[in-house]
């Protein structure tokens, strides 16, 4: 550690007391991390330390090898338990390496009187068991992908934005070309099990109409994709 030049070194106002598991000074003239250590309390067992300290540039720091437990509130039945503040500066909670920052309580309230930013590396899920409601008169996204994603920036949308794009390249774009065997899918399908189902009925009338399934009119799914951008 950094010492003072001796002729600013004022060891008069040091006081120094220690036994087994605790040590206690103020007024140590010597550089810590925050210049002299106007106080010091240290206590030690157990191969555990714990120590408080007020420093000369107004530092209070508390460390501990394991938890620090804040407690407050044991006898009241309403009101603030416990106050974090801040005066002129921010607050800043950090759980290093592996650790998690949680926060519970029947209820939970953010304020804010400007922005609320919430940024991860990877992803953000929001879980409502009840609903989840959002009250703006402004909102947007800019996702390209996903159920959410707006009609004119959705990747297919991107794509194909100013053609027109046809029922067969849709098909072979987005479904592998299964589309236009769709209808005919369908009516075979429905023949043979309504045949199942029928036994010795005569369900040439049935049939008949089953046989229209072949020419299925598909414009409905075309007019469906126009309300996406790019599709027409």
């Amino acid at each position: 550690m950094a010492t003072r030049p001796e002729e600013l070194q004022n060891w008069t106002l040091w006081d120094f007391d220690e036994n087994p598991v605790f040590k206690f000074q103020t007024g140590n003239p010597t550089y810590g991390y925050g210049g002299g250590t106007i106080f010091s309390q240290q206590m030690e067992q157990n191969d555990q330390t714990a120590a408080i300290t007020l420093t000369e540039d107004g530092q209070l720091n508390f460390f501990n090898d394991d938890t620090i437990t804040i407690t407050g509130g044991i006898t009241k039945t309403s009101g603030e338990c416990l106050n974090l503040v801040g005066k002129n500066g921010g607050v800043t909670i950090t759980a290093m390496k592996n650790g998690t920052v949680k926060i519970k309580g029947r209820n939970i309230q953010i304020d804010a009187d400007e922005n609320i930013n919430i940024e991860s590396k990877k992803n953000v899920r929001i879980h409502g068991k009840s609903s989840i409601f959002f009250d703006t008169p402004n909102l947007a996204t800019n996702a390209l992908t996903g159920n959410l994603a707006p009609r004119n920036v959705t990747l297919g949308g991107i794509a194909f934005r100013g053609t027109k794009v046809g029922q067969g390249a849709i098909s072979n774009a987005f479904t592998g070309g299964q589309l236009e065997s769709l209808a005919s899918d369908l009516s075979s399908k429905a023949q043979t099990e309504l045949k199942d189902i029928a036994g010795n009925i005569d369900t040439a009338e049935l049939q008949k109409n089953i046989s229209s399934l072949s020419s299925l009119d598909t414009s409905g799914l075309q007019n469906a994709l126009n309300n996406f951008g790019g599709f027409g």
